[in-house]
């Protein structure tokens, strides 16, 4: 009898600690979730900041550098992606069977 008793208390612990498992992997995947909608809802804010601030409305003095930080990067990614159509453009001058010549 004494082999079933520890046998029982082992798988005892053993479904214990498979729950714990379970219920921490549970916690992390709701703290995971929570902190995406948190970054999210931050960025619906700032969405609605910045379009304040782009139609010319006023906005506090941080808000408002932090959207000119964002009007400067919008402005270079658009001559960044200008100067790539224009790469790209350039790069259809050649024919497909030069490659192979």
């Amino acid at each position: 009898m004494d082999i079933l008793d520890k046998i029982n208390e082992f798988a005892k612990t053993a479904a214990d600690r498979t729950g714990e498992v379970i219920d921490t992997a549970r916690l992390k995947a709701q703290i995971m979730n929570d902190t995406r909608s948190i970054k999210e809802l931050e960025a619906k804010i700032g969405e609605h900041y910045y379009k304040k601030f782009a139609a010319g409305e006023l906005v506090d003095e941080a808000v408002m550098e932090y959207c000119t930080a964002i009007s400067v990067h919008k402005q270079s990614i658009k001559e960044k992606e200008a100067a790539l159509n224009t790469e790209r453009a350039g790069a259809g001058d050649f024919e497909e069977e030069d490659l192979f010549a």
